[in-house]
């Protein structure tokens, strides 16, 4: 009877997406990898056929986690403004873990940017109906390398926020700025 697999693909990722929050892509490789699940490579290489189709997996894994974590929105008075705090915060938390997905060459970063980007378009066409593709494209195009740019900064260290009521205020402001600078 062949041998029952002890660590899944579940665990694989698991143990790579906490690898990219420790350390980035500094130390990803397989063998890391599997230090992190106290085991040998051989599951890995069982599960994917590269360290470039695990990349491709955890890139998948890693939207659903920012769909649980930044993008869901509980009953919010203002959804756009607790989505924005919600990734400057995580930016805030998890500095490694942002700057490796977000700004590592290493990484499909254009495609979670444009997972960020339709995701917060999302929340703006729920919230603002009246508005016309061209008009959402215009206000996305102006908020959403504000936010960016914050959450970019708060991950480096050069902006920071003391608790969760200065980011929301700072996502608020950053939102009505915009806001009030659209034709």
């Amino acid at each position: 009877m062949p041998r029952q697999r002890t660590i899944l693909r579940e665990n694989i990722l698991g143990a790579s997406m906490e690898l990219l929050r420790t350390s980035g892509f500094n130390q990803f490789t397989a063998r890391q990898i599997a230090i992190k699940m106290n085991s040998s490579t051989q599951p890995i290489y069982k599960e994917f056929k590269n360290m470039e189709d695990l990349k491709i997996g955890l890139l998948d894994y890693i939207k659903q986690y920012l769909i649980e974590q930044v993008f869901s929105v509980q009953e919010s008075q203002d959804p756009l403004v607790e989505v924005c705090k919600n990734y400057i915060l995580f930016a805030k938390n998890e500095p490694t873990f942002f700057s490796a997905i977000y700004m590592d060459r290493e990484f499909e970063a254009v495609q979670l940017h444009d997972f960020a980007y339709e995701n917060v378009k999302a929340i703006i066409e729920r919230e603002e109906g009246t508005r016309t593709e061209s008009s959402i494209n215009d206000y996305l195009d102006r908020l959403w390398p504000t936010i960016y740019g914050v959450a970019m900064l708060v991950a480096q260290g050069k902006i920071v926020y003391e608790n969760e009521t200065e980011i929301s205020q700072k996502a608020a402001d950053i939102i009505q700025a915009v806001k009030e600078t659209q034709h």
